[in-house]
């Protein structure tokens, strides 16, 4: 498995935990409710799916070289600058 599946485990764990003890404060949710112990759990699976899924934005390929236009010559001296006759 790819990225830190401890990691998600962990924060997984807790966003659920929190978000149950949250919720039980706040009155949605009774202290008797299974909900409690799901909450955990769903974080836990959540946590794993998105270390399994983690580095969002990364890809095996290489990025193209960034490459700019030529710079123009500033010097009045130059045959390049200047109206030609």
């Amino acid at each position: 498995m790819k990225g830190r599946p401890i990691l998600g485990v962990i924060s997984g764990f807790l966003f659920g935990f929190l978000l149950g003890i949250s919720l039980f404060l706040w009155g949605v949710i009774p202290l008797h409710s299974d909900f409690l112990w799901i909450l955990p759990l769903l974080g836990i699976v959540l946590g794993l799916v998105m270390a399994w899924w983690a580095p969002f934005g990364k890809t095996s390929e290489q990025p193209a070289p960034v490459t700019s236009p030529p710079v123009e010559s500033m010097d009045p001296e130059s045959p390049e600058s200047g109206p030609t006759s």
